[in-house]
């Protein structure tokens, strides 16, 4: 699901820093693939307290490279992806945070909890379709007129929430 508005983070009294990158895209156009590393090892810290970690890590690496992909097509070339990984009393938060374009911001901003069983359009399509396979949640935040921030919200276990 996407929603827009406050994710739970800010509802809960407690989190921690688990991790925080700033990536300069500039630098990435010619190592694109060190994404997908980051991706796989953002997505181990995710799946550390999880019944099969490994099968959950690979799940959320998968997740966080489509969230990483969408970040790195969205924004130009000096500019950078912000990323922080937070840890509250029942979810990890997977923040990530990016300038875009109007007409990409444009379509991120279509995309929210009224949509109902409506096809999500691209470039969310593939994110939403793995977030809701995964059972994480996904909030948008228009922070400034050009810059988004994505959370991702994991649960700590798994089962019913």
């Amino acid at each position: 699901m996407i929603m827009t508005g406050q994710p739970a983070l800010f509802r809960q009294t407690a989190f921690q820093g688990m991790a925080a990158l700033v990536l300069d895209v500039g630098f990435f156009t010619s190592q694109f693939r060190l994404c997908d590393k980051i991706a796989e090892y953002l997505g181990d810290l995710v799946a550390q307290s999880h019944d099969d970690p490994a099968r959950y890590a690979n799940f959320s690496a998968s997740l966080i490279n489509e969230v990483i992909e969408l970040a790195f097509r969205s924004v130009h070339s000096g500019d950078r992806v912000e990323f922080n990984l937070l840890k509250g009393d029942d979810s990890v938060y997977l923040r990530v945070g990016f300038r875009c374009s109007e007409e990409q911001l444009a379509l991120l901003r279509t995309v929210d909890r009224s949509r109902g069983s409506t096809p999500f359009p691209e470039p969310a399509r593939d994110l939403m379709a793995l977030a809701h396979a995964v059972g994480v949640d996904v909030h948008t935040e228009i922070d400034r007129d050009d810059h988004i921030t994505l959370t991702l919200e994991f649960v700590l276990s798994e089962g019913p929430r």
